[in-house]
């Protein structure tokens, strides 16, 4: 079995993937766990059978949905999400050897923006690097990085502090993709299994057709917790309407559903069972 991640080794989605998979080596030679340039080449190693899960980010509590990542699935329909985890995006600050007086602060520049009154409050100028897991993989003398912490370990590196971020109520969803259709509700991979992503293709851009299209969820009790639009690149103006849902839903639940929506005009795929990422956040 492998895993593959948005990488390079040491980021938050390689965090991700050892509290999804913790089986598996963390080490950056590992083997199982195989970073990937871009959403869409990690997503492409599933299809293909060349890696058994990805690890990807889909929602953060800050900016909101990432869009790459839902494109990749909406292109890939053998592929659903089995799992999820929510991870506080934290920043530690890291140096290589604590008995040189540090000079410079390095990291990504959202890692930079994101621990200002930290770096500040030291009064060290800062160095951007090309991502939090480089600027902590290649610390020279002197030099300070901030990144996840899982590149304390992964590094070998020296912990100056902890939790250095101006927000500590930032979190990222991250999704376990695997191969072949949704599971069922119950027991699945992990604990992710109390909600489920929807996409919705209409037929045609109607008046009204949304407003039909969610009655269906009221009408069952049914929650939803966002609603993203994406476009059909081969039929301009007909969009996509990614749904996430709270609840449990068994296959007869979804299948009802896909009926009522594709007698109302558009067809129904689910794209994998995701829980609502502020119910994960409020988890111990």
């Amino acid at each position: 079995m492998s895993v593959t991640y948005l990488g390079p080794s040491g980021t938050f989605t390689h965090q991700a993937a050892v509290a999804l998979r913790p089986d598996l080596r963390v080490d950056a030679g590992a083997g199982d766990l195989v970073p990937a340039t871009s959403a869409a080449d990690a997503l492409a190693a599933v299809e293909s059978g060349a890696a058994t899960y990805a690890v990807l980010p889909i929602d953060n509590s800050v900016n909101g949905v990432v869009v790459p990542t839902l494109d990749g699935l909406l292109l890939r329909p053998a592929l659903s999400i089995v799992d999820s985890v929510v991870l506080p995006i934290s920043f530690d600050a890291y140096t290589r050897d604590p008995t040189i007086e540090p000079h410079v602060v390095v990291s990504h520049p959202h890692g930079l923006a994101q621990c200002r009154t930290w770096i500040e409050a030291r009064g060290l100028p800062t160095r951007e690097a090309s991502s939090t897991a480089a600027a902590c993989r290649d610390l020279g003398p002197g030099e300070i990085g901030i990144g996840p912490r899982i590149c304390g370990s992964l590094y070998d590196l020296h912990a100056v502090a902890e939790a250095v971020e101006d927000n500590a109520a930032a979190y990222t969803q991250f999704a376990l993709v695997s191969a072949g259709p949704v599971p069922d509700a119950g027991p699945g991979v992990g604990a992710g299994d109390d909600g489920l992503l929807v996409g919705l293709f209409p037929d045609a851009n109607v008046p009204g057709l949304l407003r039909r299209l969610l009655g269906v969820l009221e009408d069952r009790g049914v929650n939803m917790t966002n609603l993203v639009t994406r476009p059909v690149p081969a039929t301009p103006g007909i969009f996509v309407f990614l749904l996430f849902l709270s609840g449990s839903f068994s296959a007869d639940d979804v299948e009802e559903m896909r009926a009522e929506w594709a007698h109302l005009g558009a067809s129904a795929r689910p794209l994998g069972r995701i829980s609502p990422l502020a119910r994960m956040a409020a988890r111990p």
